[in-house]
């Protein structure tokens, strides 16, 4: 059975109409199809500018995709393959760069949605105390049994995790598939120490390095910019330390530092709901067409490809190729160690 309409559905899906970040219930649809050209009905909130699907599906309906179909669905595959593991692996190593700011020798660190486990390996190969969890049975098996790395599986309501426990915690590409981005906020906020760190990478909606209609994806359920990023740490008892997006415009990055209180006013950004609404709709095919990101996106994946062909070869041990992928960064130009992965300042 297909386990796409386990999600897709809009007969198994129930309406939310009340904004996750603001509560609001004014929203304007924006979008009725998804990148496949099924039906998805998106909206965006007239008041803080968030951008959602609804209908969405309910809680049970979501825990049965992200374990046991989201991967099927995406990858085509129960376990990652040797050419998604370096690919993966390449990924793990750029988003170091990110992680730096935020960790130092002795951190205790947590991949939330680790996925097949490839940011936890490169940061326990760099000497880091580092862990994860992921809700994908298949995957989260993956890093486990076959790379031996403390991933285990579940979905972060059930984490036991001890609170106050942990120095950063890290969620790349996870925010926007929640059934509640701020629940999850709120809920990370109690494993990590006063003055500790939550890294979130989401894709962009602002973004213009994709074709206009392939901007809305059914397993995104949320749609952020920097504004709503940050509105939701915020809200939920957070400073903004940095935001960031990527060179392309596709992802944001906020580091986020946990506050002794929650914020009960002064999180909500004015005027994004017409900066979001402005750029969606301002993002046509033939603005598109005549960019230069869909040429820079043709070339960048066939060079990609080359290399990772090269790279991968016959091997299929994936210790083996991430192992690789450390050793050549380490004796890189630019090496890494754990010394140069200085803690902010509190």
């Amino acid at each position: 059975m297909n386990p796409t309409p386990q999600i897709a559905t809009a007969n198994t899906t129930k309406s939310n109409s009340r904004c996750d970040i603001c509560e609001s219930e004014e929203k304007e649809v924006i979008a009725e199809l998804d990148r496949d050209r099924r039906p998805l009905r998106t909206v965006i909130c007239k008041c803080c500018g968030l951008v959602y699907s609804d209908p969405r599906p309910d809680s049970s309906q979501l825990r049965e995709y992200y374990e046991n179909a989201y991967r099927v669905d995406y990858k085509e595959t129960v376990e990652p393959r040797p050419k998604h593991v370096y690919r993966a692996g390449k990924v793990a190593l750029e988003r170091l760069s990110r992680i730096r700011p935020v960790i130092q020798e002795g951190s205790r660190i947590l991949d939330f949605g680790a996925g097949s486990g490839e940011v936890v390996f490169m940061l326990r190969s760099l000497g880091f105390d580092a862990s994860g969890f992921e809700p994908n049975s298949g995957y989260a098996c993956f890093a486990s049994k076959r790379l031996g790395l403390p991933v285990t599986h579940g979905f972060y309501q059930d984490a036991r995790i001890e609170p106050g426990s942990l120095d950063v915690v890290t969620a790349f590409h996870v925010f926007e598939h929640l059934e509640s981005p701020l629940h999850a906020f709120a809920h990370v906020r109690g494993w990590l120490r006063t003055g500790g760190y939550l890294l979130v990478e989401v894709p962009n909606i602002e973004s213009r390095c994709q074709w206009p209609g392939s901007r809305f994806h059914r397993a995104h359920l949320f749609n952020f910019n920097p504004a709503t990023l940050e509105m939701a740490g915020r809200k939920s008892g957070y400073s903004v330390v940095s935001t960031s997006v990527s060179e392309d415009g596709g992802n944001v990055t906020v580091i986020f530092q946990k506050q002794e209180t929650p914020a009960s006013d002064g999180w909500l950004a004015k005027g994004n709901y017409e900066r979001v609404l402005a750029i969606v709709r301002g993002h046509t095919p033939l603005k598109h067409a005549f960019s230069r990101h869909p040429y820079q996106r043709i070339v960048r994946k066939v060079l990609s490809r080359v290399e990772e062909r090269t790279a991968v070869g016959q091997c299929t041990c994936a210790e083996t190729i991430l192992s690789k992928l450390v050793k050549a960064k380490l004796t890189g130009p630019q090496s890494e160690t754990p010394s140069t992965f200085p803690l902010i300042a509190s």
